[in-house]
């Protein structure tokens, strides 16, 4: 996994992810809860202005991951 070699070179990561527990199983430390397989990040039965507030909340989580000192995988909701 990629996000894992990268946190391993000293580069965080934040995997936004639907299968939490494949991710944590490969090795990902930031994980972040993603909408559907489908559309990870978006969901087209929302309007425009709901899909806009879901991705800047996935969007925000993933940055507020990336800051977190972790020493084990975790999820942030």
């Amino acid at each position: 996994m990629i996000a894992k070699e990268l946190d391993r070179a000293g580069i965080p990561t934040a995997h936004i992810c639907t299968m939490l527990n494949v991710s944590k199983g490969m090795g990902g430390n930031r994980l972040i809860p993603s909408r559907s397989v489908l559309h990870p990040t978006g969901d087209p039965e929302l309007s425009p202005d709901e899909e806009y507030s879901l991705r800047l909340e996935i969007v925000r989580n993933a940055i507020r991951a990336l800051g977190a000192d972790i020493q084990a995988p975790q999820v942030f909701e």
